[in-house]
């Protein structure tokens, strides 16, 4: 362990062994480490332990005031001990730097209540040399330091364009995942017009074919001019079944080219267009079967073996 720059309390004298009066070369920081023993903890009653804070103040080679604050103390009966990290200012110039070790105590708002102080201890400050950073390796460092800037913000322009591109590249994305979300939509409400289109063409079917049953079961005896209006009504009935299946018919062209447009999401607008579909082969049906009890309603005029004039149907004689 260095030998310690020894401080008598009472007298304030400081002394340095001469193996410590060399304290490094100018420039340097926080490297060369003195030990400090105070001999003697009280001083006309006043005990430098209780409650002082501890500082080294200096005069550098340059002339310059500065000081470096003590972190803690260790004391014992009679003696109070610390380490001095010499800081930057002291180490500033080459030449002889002056220090002397100061304690102090203040109350809770900062005003000074006790001040005690060592008498002047003496080190010396080698000659070096601190070279410019213009300097270091020959080269001019702060042209380079400006060149590696320029660089890097070139490199933070075009991250920033990258990151443009990408972020309109996620709205192109996010604009084509509408449109697919449209077209399935679309294809949906065709497949539900399809389907009511072909609801109501079953709906025309079975009115026309109750009404024909309607005139089987209640016989048209005398009723030839009611019966062609039924059957004129039959028949406009049965132009309705097609209108409706033709109507139908585009609905589901319309939802099969709305479903090939978003084939990525219109899966289920496919399976709807398929019922469709079996709705209109159910409207077909119904239409067919009108169209049968349309037939089945046929009549003719004539005279019987009697020589009356009677009404004659594909079911029998009325």
């Amino acid at each position: 362990m260095a030998e310690p720059i020894v401080i008598n309390a009472e007298t304030r004298e400081i002394t340095v062994p001469e193996a410590e009066r060399a304290f490094g070369v100018a420039g340097e920081r926080k490297v060369e480490v003195k030990h400090i023993r105070i001999e003697g903890r009280t001083v006309d009653g006043t005990d430098l332990t209780q409650g002082f804070s501890w500082k080294v103040s200096c005069e550098n080679a340059g002339k310059e005031l500065c000081a470096d604050l003590i972190d803690g103390i260790v004391a014992d009966a009679g003696n109070i001990e610390f380490d001095w990290i010499v800081g930057a200012a002291p180490m500033a110039y080459k030449g002889t730097m002056h220090f002397a070790v100061c304690a102090v105590r203040v109350d809770a708002a900062g005003n000074i209540l006790q001040e005690w102080h060592s008498k002047l201890g003496a080190g010396d400050v080698a000659n070096g040399i601190e070279v410019t950073v213009q300097n270091i390796g020959g080269q001019d460092l702060l042209a380079h330091i400006q060149s590696i800037t320029a660089a890097a913000q070139q490199n933070a322009a075009a991250a920033q364009r990258d990151a443009a591109a990408a972020a309109k590249s996620a709205e192109d994305a996010a604009n084509s995942a509408g449109a697919a979300s449209k077209s399935a939509t679309e294809a949906l409400n065709s497949k539900n017009a399809a389907a009511k289109s072909a609801e109501k063409a079953a709906e025309n079917a079975k009115a026309a074919g109750d009404t024909a049953t309607k005139i089987i079961n209640d016989g048209i005896a005398g009723k030839l001019t009611e019966m062609q209006n039924i059957q004129t009504d039959v028949t406009t009935k049965k132009g309705a079944v097609d209108t409706a299946a033709a109507t139908t018919t585009k609905a589901r062209d319309d939802a099969q080219a709305a479903q090939k447009a978003a084939a990525d999401s219109a899966s289920e607008a496919l399976a709807s267009q398929n019922s469709a579909a079996a709705l209109v082969e159910q409207a077909k049906n119904a239409a067919t079967q009108a169209q049968g009890y349309a037939g089945a309603a046929t009549f003719a005029i004539g005279y019987d073996a009697d020589g009356l004039l009677t009404l004659y149907m594909d079911n029998g004689k009325s």
